[in-house]
């Protein structure tokens, strides 16, 4: 008798010890991976932070959003984009929704201006194809006469195209906004969580 009672009490011990340790290893796994992608968020900031200035400075110099610098921004988000259902791990409410906010709202950003400098270059396309076909048929009207005859025929996607060279100054002064709200956020993680 004495036997069946220790192997039932060297059972109890052996499954408890091994839901122990499974408990464990899943807690161990699920804050590796909290940590790794507080980190890989990190990474994406401190790049941001950078990439943001760099598009301010493309603009200040040629008036132009150059796509190379936005993909360069969208890529660095890939941890941020393959892993946000991850993002329930965090047990700071606050941090989870200031994090959302930050790509959610910036990436609206950059789609608006990369929108905008699209539209503005298959305007600017249109209007040199129009142009041209103008020239075409009367050679001896010079590039400006021709200008104006291709602005008057367009004048719905002229007015198009003064909208957004107005937006587009004000769509760049939000991209520094988020270089603030980047720096922000990687200061926050940095301070509370030492990713």
């Amino acid at each position: 008798m004495e036997q069946i009672v220790a192997a039932i009490i060297g059972g109890f011990l052996a499954a408890g010890t091994g839901w122990f340790l499974q408990t464990r290893q899943e807690s161990s796994r699920l804050n590796r991976l909290k940590k790794m992608l507080l980190t890989g968020i990190c990474d994406d900031l401190r790049s941001s932070v950078e990439t943001y200035s760099r598009v301010q400075e493309e603009w200040d110099k040629s008036q132009t959003v150059w796509f190379t610098t936005l993909n360069e921004i969208r890529e660095s988000r890939q941890t941020y984009l393959k892993n946000r259902d991850h993002l329930v791990l965090l047990d700071d409410e606050s941090l989870r929704q200031k994090i959302f906010r930050y790509y959610q709202k910036s990436g609206d950003q950059l789609n608006l201006l990369e929108n905008n400098q699209r539209r503005k270059y298959e305007i600017v396309a249109k209007l040199n194809e129009l142009v041209r076909d103008i020239q075409l048929r009367d050679s001896t009207l010079p590039r400006e006469d021709a200008a104006k005859q291709a602005i008057a025929l367009m004048s719905a996607e002229d007015q198009e195209l003064i909208g957004i060279n107005n937006a587009l100054p004000g769509a760049i002064l939000k991209v520094r906004d988020f270089r603030a709200d980047a720096k922000e956020l990687l200061n926050e993680i940095q301070s509370n969580h030492d990713a």
